[in-house]
């Protein structure tokens, strides 16, 4: 047992340093940097090494009191800003999955939609085109040609209208759509967790990888955001974050989907185990067994409560 918290212990740490500590401590030299050398001379290396001689050069320096502390408030300060990286990648995923209810995720929505109806019409012009019967003036490789070139640019904006202002939420939207059309749950948000109770122990891992490795691209957007705030001392950390945040979308995109994947397969494979503990047998259709959870789920829930502070 104490071999294996130490292993855990010892991964922590190193996924601590990583996510939080070490960018942190990046952020906080670039602030320090850009403070020192502001806008008008940013890449004056000389001046920044001048600064940094004269530092050293103080007599408090040469004291181990002053090291200790001066590396223990810098280490503060780096955890402080990883600490704040994490809230600030909840909030990014909340955003990623933000409903279209709200006024700028309206007209976030109705600008994909349009960019996505657009892009349609144009496939469906390309194809009809390439359907004409061979003349003179059309050839025909050429127009397969442009007929699979806009079908994989329609492809790149999703495969389907969006229903959500982001890609990550018609993502997660489309999986709560397919549960309802393959497996008869038409409300996947009371199914999942007593499903998740139900699944094996290999594949609950693998869901929770996954997730981690979804909440690790909202952070690295999240740090995007942060490196670009230095751009109001330093200009050139406004190269630096949006080159992160250009790397974090297209990999949050393939952890969602990832994601995603994992919570389809899961309940394709043990929703019918969740039904037969929940005591149901018989079932008529292919998606009898989420519609039978789904109604015995919200009859419980429904059921009547006992006195306040007692149990039914």
């Amino acid at each position: 047992m104490s071999t294996f918290l130490t292993q855990i212990g010892t991964k922590l740490a190193d996924r601590w340093l990583g996510a939080v500590l070490l960018p942190g401590l990046l952020w906080i030299a670039l602030l320090a940097a850009g403070l020192h050398l502001g806008q008008g001379r940013p890449f004056a290396a000389g001046r920044l090494a001048q600064w940094l001689d004269q530092l050293a050069s103080r007599p408090a320096a040469h004291t181990s009191v002053t090291a200790v502390l001066a590396a223990g408030a810098v280490l503060l300060a780096a955890a402080g800003i990883g600490l704040l990286a994490g809230a600030l990648g909840g909030l990014v995923e909340r955003v990623w999955a933000l409903p279209a209810d709200p006024a700028p995720a309206a007209w976030l929505l109705r600008r994909r939609q349009g960019v996505w109806d657009q892009a349609t019409r144009r496939l469906k012009a390309a194809i009809l085109q390439a359907a004409q019967p061979p003349h003179p003036g059309l050839d025909p490789a050429r127009a397969a040609a442009r007929v699979r070139a806009l079908q994989r640019r329609r492809d790149r904006l999703g495969p389907a209208r969006p229903v959500c202002p982001t890609r990550i939420g018609d993502r997660f939207a489309r999986t709560t759509t397919r549960a309802g059309a393959v497996n008869g749950v038409d409300d996947f948000a009371l199914v999942w967790p007593r499903l998740w109770t139900v699944l094996p122990e290999e594949l609950r891992t693998d869901i929770a990888t996954a997730r981690s490795g979804y909440a690790s691209t909202a952070r690295l957007a999240a740090w995007g955001l942060l490196f670009t705030l230095l751009a109001a001392v330093w200009w050139p950390a406004a190269l630096i974050g949006p080159a992160v945040l250009a790397c974090a979308v297209p990999r949050s995109r393939a952890a969602a989907d990832a994601l995603a994947e994992l919570i389809e397969s899961a309940t394709d494979l043990h929703l019918g185990d969740l039904a037969a503990r929940l005591g149901i047998t018989s079932l008529s259709t292919a998606g009898g067994a989420g519609q039978a959870v789904t109604a015995r789920l919200r009859d419980a829930v429904a059921a009547p409560q006992g006195p306040a502070g007692t149990l039914p």
